[in-house]
């Protein structure tokens, strides 16, 4: 990571810019340079490490590559939108005319990184994504790639291509989603996934075909709200609604079905890619390292837990919802999807996606963890871990702070968690994500009980709104 430079350009970076703050003009030498900078952060946080060995996330003998690849910088990724006209040529394009970028002599000034061509990325279908062995940053500033990163730019500007990171692209993947499919983005913004599934809607219906289906976005930040909107003008989709709603009060659209009933309007797919700790981002976000701490989780475990809860509420039956997070910790991960699991346990189940992108390298989901407790954090070697919920080894004035959904289920092998997936940095030089993919098998109330079910459900303050949707029946 470069050094952050504070002021910029003249007297408009800060008060003690180049053209002076409140004491005047300053006296310059040549040559010298007098803006402060900031001290590379040192990557590192005990207590993180510490956490993720005792949750055995990966082998012993595996530790330090996987330490070296959290420390190292992120690949730039992008890809290329499959319904745009000339995907072909500009694929074709990074095949055959940027292999001059190749210059084996040329290294970077401050991250010792080689120049190398932008290159597939294996397990993406089509050969639609692409990522360059440097930064984003790097591209930018190396004039050796300043035609590169022009045509970049201007094809993202067109809504050709989209920056997002590799892990970032597997949910949408994971999901199946046909042009005739209701979806439900539930915390979209700020939009790399929501362009994903808009994509496989509209395909097989041309440049300037309407689909029969519809992508919701949805994010309960009115101003990523705005981003969001601003983001898919480039796709320029009839297809796209977008909402302002906490994701765990979605409320229930209502329509007129064809006979004129009042019916609820669920989702063939959802995708609750959660608020979370993101420790799995540490690569490109190196502010990770300083901040985080083992509460972080356990503070966002109940909303998250709400989340997918009301994911599941929304789907139709025999539709599918995809949970993920860009975090590592299986309090986010699997004790949620457990906990769902178990909440659900008649009409809702974990697939198997073994199968699937195989020549992506996943980790199987855990079927055991730790729970650590808040209590002096910063003093680790005091702190003690909490293994089980059921067998009181939680002190009895802890139990609400330590919900059982925390801790990993007797029946963990029955619920089959190790269908879920966890992607790691050391082992195709990414960032790192958890993904699972459950599918709704029935309807989880029968229409007598809806109001009795609804009086006890997590969103149980969700309103009930009727719209007229007939077109999206």
């Amino acid at each position: 990571m470069g050094k952050r430079q504070r002021g910029g350009k003249g007297g408009r970076g800060g008060r003690g810019g180049g053209r002076g703050g409140r004491g005047g003009k300053r006296q310059k030498r040549e040559g010298f340079d007098d803006r402060n900078s900031w001290p590379e952060l040192e990557k590192q946080n005990k207590s993180m490490e510490d956490y993720y060995k005792v949750q055995n996330i990966v082998p012993e003998s595996e530790w330090e590559d996987f330490l070296k690849a959290c420390r190292d910088t992120l690949p730039t990724t992008f890809r290329i939108s499959p319904v745009c006209t000339f995907a072909d040529e500009i694929r074709e394009q990074l095949k055959s005319r940027f292999t001059d970028l190749h210059v084996e002599d040329v290294e970077m000034d401050e991250d010792d990184e080689r120049l190398q061509p932008p290159k597939l990325i294996p397990w993406y279908p089509q050969e639609l994504a692409w990522q360059m062995s440097i930064s984003k940053k790097a591209i930018k500033r190396t004039a050796v790639l300043e035609r590169f990163h022009k045509y970049l730019i201007a094809e993202t500007e067109t809504g050709n291509l989209t920056r997002q990171e590799a892990v970032s692209m597997i949910p949408p993947l994971l999901m199946d989603v046909k042009p005739h499919h209701r979806v439900l983005d539930m915390c979209a913004a700020p939009g790399s996934k929501t362009s994903q599934l808009l994509e496989f809607v509209h395909a097989q219906c041309g440049a300037n075909g309407v689909p029969k289906g519809i992508v919701i976005a949805n994010d309960a930040d009115l101003d990523r709200c705005s981003m969001l909107i601003h983001q898919m003008k480039r796709i320029n989709s009839p297809s796209l609604l977008v909402m302002n709603h906490e994701a765990q009060k979605i409320p229930m659209l209502w329509a007129k079905s064809e006979d004129g009933k009042k019916v609820p309007l669920r989702y063939d797919r959802v995708l609750a890619d959660v608020p979370c700790t993101g420790d799995g981002t540490m690569r490109k976000n190196v502010d990770v390292w300083r901040k985080w701490t083992p509460a972080q989780a356990m503070g966002l475990h109940k909303t998250q837990l709400q989340i997918c809860t009301r994911a599941v509420e929304l789907c139709e039956a025999g539709g599918i919802v995809v949970y993920s997070t860009c975090s590592m910790n299986p309090i986010e991960n699997e004790a949620v999807v457990s906990a769902v699991l178990k909440r659900f346990k008649n009409c809702l189940e974990l697939e198997d996606v073994s199968h699937e992108l195989p020549e992506l390298k996943r980790r199987p989901g855990l079927l055991t963890w730790k729970v650590k407790d808040r209590k002096e954090e910063n003093k680790w070697s005091s702190t003690p871990f909490y293994f089980s919920y059921n067998l009181e080894d939680v002190p009895p004035n802890l139990k609400s702070v330590f919900p059982e959904s925390m801790f990993p289920p007797a029946d963990a092998a029955d619920l089959h968690l190790e269908r879920c997936m966890r992607v790691l940095p050391h082992d195709q030089n990414t960032g790192a994500f958890f993904i699972c993919k459950l599918r709704k098998t029935a309807d989880h109330m029968a229409p007598s009980k809806q109001k009795e079910v609804e009086s006890v459900s997590v969103s149980e303050d969700t309103s009930e709104r009727e719209v007229d949707c007939e077109a999206l029946l």
